[in-house]
Order: structure tokens, then C-alpha cells, then sequence
């Protein structure tokens, strides 16, 4: 199933517009002879970890991101098969090298929190570029986030700080010396994991199915590449001036993200074949596939500009065709207007019915009285929906009486759409009657704009003569 969009203040969810595939014409060939069929690459969904979830300039996540793991979870629960990667990427300060290492240790933060890899959070840790240090205050975060309160965050090493980590030692079945050495720290970041994000994914359900040792395929760092957010040259020039950094770094917190990427399920990628450099890797593999312009792309110019509107700040052309119709990157769904060919008992009561179509996220949420529809006889009618968001799902209700609902259908995704001047068939109606065994009701459309394709519901879908209590 479709997920829909689920924002917090630390981060973004949501699935992706589906893509239409491309007719595929095959030439004759001979025996010997075989003809390969390669599929693009099409996202299905993402997950955005935001920049505020991370220290300044760290790749240490805080316990804050909670929700946002949470999120993340009912992503990989709704793309059963989708196989992930992840994309780190750091604002526009600082020089490419360390951006990029920096970013690829962000993006390797997050898969050894949904793996559970506790060897490469420790490499996190004892082997730190630049000023990417995990101190003694982050340990007290974990701590803290784990059931044991040692007092303080700051960093300082406190008695309760030594009896925070002495108790959690006692527990874990450790030697309690007070000392946070690696055998400990293994433990601690077993616990931490466990709170962030208790559903562990396997390796193998990445996009480098974990064939590579240092995650290519599944992880990558893109430095400063891809902004989501250029300033404009005055801009640029003030922040220059002014020497204070502080309303400078707030605003480039968009450019510091980390993006887990859904593919569509199926999807294979052999580690050699996948364009991106390992985060132990250098800038040259990510230069080789920005487009011919990159640099002016991701450079300022006279006015600010943001990917989500003008779609030309990203370098690199390889993620920007992941990414050009994501949430995630701040592309918002396209709206469309809805019709629903409906064939329903005559309105004789003298109630005023009504129809509601409302999403699974319930974030379209609609209700148009019988009167609204436009009648082709006295039992067929078709409904209007407007400002529907494509590729949620959507179920439609009839309220024929106070306290009486039948559900008409369920779970239905409105997320493929037609060339608008292709030409399309007489409408067909959904007769919702009750019915016994296959075959079960089907809802087709005339309207390209809507549905292209047959929907069969369940026995509890389709039935009219049962009505529940709303």
C-alpha cells in the first residue's frame, strides 16, 4: 500500500507519484541471439531525516529522532520489497572534500541505526575526521535515552555521569568500572538502536544488498553537490560581512538532510554498476555525473533559488532524476479533479444523501451532497472531487440516512494518469450490490484524468443491503 505524507519538525515521509512505464518494442532475433531489457531506476517513496535531529556539524543522532525512525518504520512497512539507499548531503560551507565526508558519515549514521550495525557506529566513533567528535556528552544523550539518567548532557565527566554508566554496566552483565571503553560502547549503541528504530533491516534489503564492505550502493555521502537552497550573490555577501555565522547556518539547515530513497520493488543494482563513490571515496566519482553546468547550478546567482521551485540547483543529474518528483525534496503532489461514475439506489426518502472521499491519511478529507452530482439517469450519477492529491489512497462513503454509511470502496490508489488527449472508452458504473462470490464489482472510469485501470473490492466493500453504523 501507498503511504501518505507525514511531516514533523525533524523530518518528512511520503510516497512517490507513480511513474508510467514506457511501451518496450523488442526486434526479432535469432537463436543465438537474445534481446536485454533494462528498466529505469524509479523511487517508490522516501524518508528525510533533518538537519536540527543532528549535532552541529556532527553525524551523531539524537534521541529526538525518534519520531522521525518511527515514520520510517511505516515506510518500509508499506514498500514490502522496496529495496533503500541513502543519500547524505551537507550545506554549501566549507570545501567539497570534508562536505562530502561528512555527509557520507550522516548517511552512514542512519543505515547503522536501521541495520543495527554496531561496528560501524564504533568506526563512528573512534575514528573521527575534522571535527566530527563523539564525546562524552553523547554518551550521556544515549544514556539518558536508555534509562539512565547520568545527570547531565554537557560533556562533562560528573560522579552521576560515572555512576550513570557504572549502573548501566551492572545491567548489561559489563564490568562496572565507570569507564565507557568499547565494550560498553558496543552495548550502549545495541540499546540506543533498540530505542530509535526497534525494527532492525537486513543488509539485504538495501539496494547493494550489503555486497560491498563499505556500503556502495546503499550509502553515499553528496557533500555540498545537491543544495536544496542556493542563497542569492547579496545574500551570500551579507552573511560575508557581517562575520556573525549564526543566521547563516540556520538558513542553510535545508541543505543538511539525509534522504532514504525506496526502489521499486524488483530492483537490482550489482555494486560496480552503481554511479555514486563509496563514502570512503573521493569528489571525482560525484563529479563525473554532475550536469555540464553544475557548477553554475549549484552556484549563486543573482536572485535565491530553491530546488522545490525552480528545479535547477542540484549538480548532479543522477540524483536529481531520483528526486525530481519527491516530497522528500519538497515537489509537491500534483492536484487533479476527480470523477466517480456511480450507479446507486434511487433517492426517494426525502434525506439528502451524501458521498465523502477521504485518503488513507486522511489529509483529503471531502463530502458532496447527492444534489451536487450530476445525474444521468435516476440511479446513475457522477461525483466531482476537486484538489485530489495523486498517488494516495482513497476510499469513497454514501451516507444515505443519519447514522447509516456504505462503504462504496476502499484503499482505492488514485496515482496513474493518462496522457490527457488519449482517447478513452464508454463509462463503466460500480454497481454496488451484494453478491456472492467472484467475480467482485469493478470500478472503471472514462475519465483518462482518473483510474486507467479495473479495481476489484472485497466482499465488505461491495455490499449495500448491510449498512453499518457510521
Amino acid at each position: 500500500m501507498a503511504i501518505g505524507e507525514q511531516k514533523t519538525t525533524g523530518g518528512h515521509a511520503a510516497g512517490h507519484p507513480p511513474v508510467a512505464g514506457f511501451p518496450v518494442y523488442a526486434a526479432t532475433a535469432t537463436k543465438s541471439e537474445k534481446t536485454v531489457i533494462r528498466e529505469d531506476l524509479v523511487t517508490v517513496a522516501c524518508w528525510r531525516l533533518n538537519d536540527v535531529r543532528f549535532d552541529f556539524g556532527s553525524s551523531f543522532i539524537g534521541p529526538e529522532a525518534q519520531a522521525e525512525f518511527e515514520n520510517l518504520r511505516m515506510v518500509v512497512d508499506a514498500y514490502p520489497g522496496a529495496p533503500m539507499s541513502v543519500f547524505g548531503h551537507a550545506d554549501p560551507i566549507g570545501d567539497d572534500a570534508f562536505n562530502k565526508v561528512l555527509s557520507g558519515r550522516r548517511a552512514e549514521a542512519i543505515y547503522g541505526v536501521m541495520t543495527h550495525d554496531v561496528a560501524r557506529w564504533e568506526k563512528l566513533y573512534s575514528c573521527p575526521p575534522g571535527g566530527d567528535y563523539w564525546s562524552l556528552k553523547h554518551t550521556q544523550i544515549m544514556l539518558r535515552a536508555v534509562g539512565f539518567d547520568p545527570g547531565n548532557t554537557d560533556g562533562s565527566s560528573t560522579a552521576t555521569s560515572t555512576g550513570a554508566i557504572r549502573a548501566f554496566q551492572t545491567a548489561n552483565g559489563l564490568m562496572a568500572d565507570g569507564v565507557a571503553g568499547s565494550g560498553t560502547r558496543a552495548k550502549l549503541f545495541e540499546k540506543y538502536f533498540q530505542y530509535l528504530f526497534p525494527k532492525r533491516v537486513e543488509k539485504q534489503a538495501f539496494l547493494g544488498r550489503g555486497a560491498d564492505g563499505n556500503g556502495k550502493g546503499d550509502i553515499q555521502g553528496c557533500g555540498e553537490f545537491n543544495p536544496a537552497m542556493v542563497f542569492s550573490q547579496s545574500e551570500a555577501a551579507a552573511f560575508a560581512s557581517s562575520g556573525d555565522t549564526t543566521a547563516r547556518n540556520e538558513e542553510n539547515a535545508v541543505n543538511r538532510r539525509v534522504l532514504v530513497l525506496f526502489f521499486r520493488p524488483g530492483t537490482v543494482v550489482p555494486p560496480e554498476r552503481w554511479p555514486c563513490p563509496r563514502v570512503t571515496e573521493g569528489t571525482d566519482g560525484c563529479r563525473r555525473r554532475m550536469w555540464s553546468n553544475g557548477e553554475y547550478r549549484r552556484g549563486q546567482q543573482e536572485v535565491r533559488r530553491e530546488f522545490a521551485t525552480t528545479s535547477d540547483t542540484f549538480a548532479c543529474r543522477f540524483y536529481h532524476r531520483l528526486v525530481g518528483a519527491s516530497p522528500c525534496e519538497g515537489i509537491a503532489s500534483p492536484l487533479v479533479a476527480v470523477e466517480i461514475f456511480l450507479e446507486v439506489p434511487e433517492d426517494n426518502d426525502g434525506v439528502q444523501d451524501t458521498f465523502q472521499l477521504v485518503s488513507a491519511d486522511r489529509t483529503y478529507n471531502q463530502t458532496l451532497p447527492r444534489t451536487a452530482a450530476v445525474e444521468r439517469t435516476k440511479k446513475k450519477c457522477v461525483l466531482v472531487f476537486t484538489d485530489v492529491v495523486v498517488g494516495g489512497e482513497y476510499s469513497l462513503h454514501h451516507y444515505p440516512a443519519p447514522g447509516v454509511k456504505y462503504v462504496i470502496f476502499s484503499g482505492v490508489p488514485f496515482g496513474s494518469l493518462d496522457d490527457l488527449g488519449k482517447k478513452a472508452g464508454e463509462p463503466r458504473v460500480m454497481t454496488p450490490v451484494k453478491y456472492h462470490g467472484e467475480p467482485a464489482p469493478e470500478l472503471k472510469t472514462r475519465d483518462p484524468l482518473i483510474l486507467d485501470s479495473t479495481v476489484d473490492y472485497d466482499t465488505p466493500h461491495a455490499h449495500y443491503e448491510d449498512p453499518v453504523t457510521a
